[in-house]
């Protein structure tokens, strides 16, 4: 019995000792990532003209309110710029009789209206955002007050309080 206890402590001994030579030293070896052609490689031209539109795709951050306000202006001086070139396309039109007064009129008239709409829009969006920015730097600027303030308030008592001399 003692022969056999013997020998299977010694074949696990043995197994033990093959088991720890084969494994690789643990010491600090970061696994590096394959190269993204080689990953794309086995794909076919559909998948691969995707995934590198996908790989390729930068994600537009955003507006903020100041790029808001910025596109509110630059609409604004747009619609400026457009009514004036429609006005010349008309007042040239009529110039050459291709149309009648009346009509130039009428159609001028047209354009002034939508505009002044389309402008009063925009003055009405920007005016806002602006007067909502301004509201959230004033609260923020009387936070930070409030929050610096190490101030100690002192009420005195009214005389007519009892303890209070």
């Amino acid at each position: 019995m003692k022969s056999r206890e013997v020998f299977i402590v010694i074949l696990l001994v043995t197994a033990m000792w093959h088991s720890a030579i084969a494994k690789p030293k643990r010491g600090k070896i970061e696994p590096e990532a394959p190269p993204l052609q080689r990953v794309l490689s086995g794909a076919n031209a559909q998948s691969n003209a995707v995934l590198s539109g996908l790989i390729t795709f930068k994600p537009e951050m955003p507006l903020g309110p100041q790029d808001l306000l910025k596109s509110y202006e630059i609409a604004m001086s747009l619609v400026a710029d457009k009514t004036s070139t429609d006005f010349s396309v008309i007042v040239q039109a009529q110039q050459e009789n291709q149309i009648t007064r009346e009509q130039a009129e009428y159609l001028l008239q047209q354009k002034y209206e939508l505009a002044i709409m389309q402008y009063q829009v925009l003055s009405a969006l920007h005016d806002v955002l602006r007067h909502d920015m301004e509201e959230a730097t004033q609260r923020r600027e009387s936070s930070l007050r409030t929050a610096r303030a190490d101030t100690v308030l002192v009420v005195p008592c009214p005389s007519s309080a009892l303890g209070c001399r």
